[in-house]
């Protein structure tokens, strides 16, 4: 579902990435996770075409991102993204859901708009969505009604709304209270359940380890090391994973 090839990405003439390679497969759960300022949400977001980069290849689900040397991309370029982002959805740490919209007209938003779909079967499936992240009482509650987990779980849902084919999650639960953490992870955690392609960078290192096929471990804009959760919290290879483990696990980050 996702193939990146030989992926170079600088900003301002600082190198971050320099020949990333990396694959994810049909309906696979996958954790990045790191220090902060590792790469990771970079990493993300040139996968959904937010982000652009100099050299390498980006291919979801047969839909290929290519380098781009100018601060304007081509048009086909933009179509390539537009294409990418119609399979793709990505949910970030901020909610960014528009607050004189109600619960129901954030989700209905994209889909009658972009995916041109019906507003009476767009809302019908608003409220499936709904349900399944369990809010479903807050259909006319507005942003600013509704708790920081509460938000995030709409942001899921409106994500979802344009029937992705994969997910992106740029760490999802880092701007929430911690009594609220669990209900996100909990719905992310039913999506990777149901064979959703998930990719996710998060600092919840138990929510990792439970839930991962894989787990990506990065620093300074390198993929140091990748295995199955339990090779990597257990007995990791590289000194730079055990050192930022170490450090994460001792403070609960």
């Amino acid at each position: 579902m996702i193939r990146v090839r030989n992926l170079h990405k600088s900003f301002g003439g600082q190198r971050l990435f320099s020949g990333l390679d990396f694959d994810v497969a049909q309906g696979e759960a996958v954790v990045c996770i790191g220090p902060s300022g590792s790469g990771k949400s970079t990493f993300l977001r040139c996968i959904n075409g937010l982000e652009y980069f100099q050299e390498g290849e980006i291919e979801v689900d047969g839909t290929a991102l290519h380098s781009v040397n100018r601060l304007k991309p081509a048009v086909a370029d933009r179509e390539a993204i537009r294409q990418v982002r119609l399979k793709v959805g990505m949910v970030f740490q901020q909610f960014n859901l528009f607050p004189h919209m109600n619960v129901l007209e954030n989700i209905i938003e994209a889909p009658v708009l972009v995916l041109g779909i019906g507003k009476s079967d767009a809302v019908s499936h608003a409220r499936s969505l709904l349900r399944r992240v369990n809010l479903e009482g807050k259909v006319n509650s507005y942003p600013d009604q509704l708790s920081g987990g509460e938000q995030q779980r709409v942001a899921i849902a409106r994500a979802l709304a344009m029937r992705p084919r994969m997910m992106l999650f740029d760490e999802p639960t880092s701007s929430l209270d911690p009594e609220t953490v669990g209900e996100v992870l909990s719905v992310i955690r039913d999506l990777m359940d149901d064979g959703m392609t998930t990719v996710i960078a998060t600092h919840e290192m138990a929510f990792a380890r439970e839930v991962a096929d894989r787990v990506v471990v990065f620093d300074r804009g390198e993929i140091v090391e990748v295995g199955p959760p339990e090779e990597i919290f257990v007995s990791p290879r590289a000194e730079r994973t055990r050192t930022f483990l170490s450090r994460v696990l001792k403070t609960g980050r």
